[in-house]
């Protein structure tokens, strides 16, 4: 794959998943931030440029959906791509509304790239 370039913002509880992906990304030339919660995402929005988040959906305090509406607020055109062990069709109310895209859980590294890379692809 051909390295990227873009600002890549991973919220996710579990610290391993969240450093797998990140670790990822940041091999394919995108710069990510990392965060914990909903509530970390919100404050990291306040000072950092992001081009695309990737978002667990449950997670102690904000869920994601709840944490992509309060973005979607402030950041219309952010996208944000909702990543779950839920069911493509238990996640279809939301897509296209508060989020773009669903990666499943557990995905591929290739599912990862290639998700982020199509939703660099619409916001740059």
């Amino acid at each position: 794959m051909n390295e990227a370039s873009g600002v890549v913002m991973v919220v996710e509880d579990d610290a391993a998943i969240r450093d797998l992906m990140s670790e990822e990304l940041g091999s394919q030339g995108l710069s990510v931030i990392g965060a914990s919660s909903g509530e970390e995402a919100l404050m990291f929005l306040e000072t950092q440029r992001v081009d695309v988040i990737i978002m667990d959906l449950r997670m102690p305090g904000m869920n994601g959906v709840e944490t992509s509406i309060a973005i979607k607020h402030r950041f219309p055109n952010l996208p944000i791509i909702l990543c779950t062990v839920c069911s493509e069709y238990q996640v279809r109310p939301f897509i296209g509304r508060e989020v773009q895209a669903y990666l499943p859980k557990p995905f591929s590294l290739n599912q990862l790239n290639n998700t982020v890379q199509a939703a660099l692809a619409n916001s740059l």
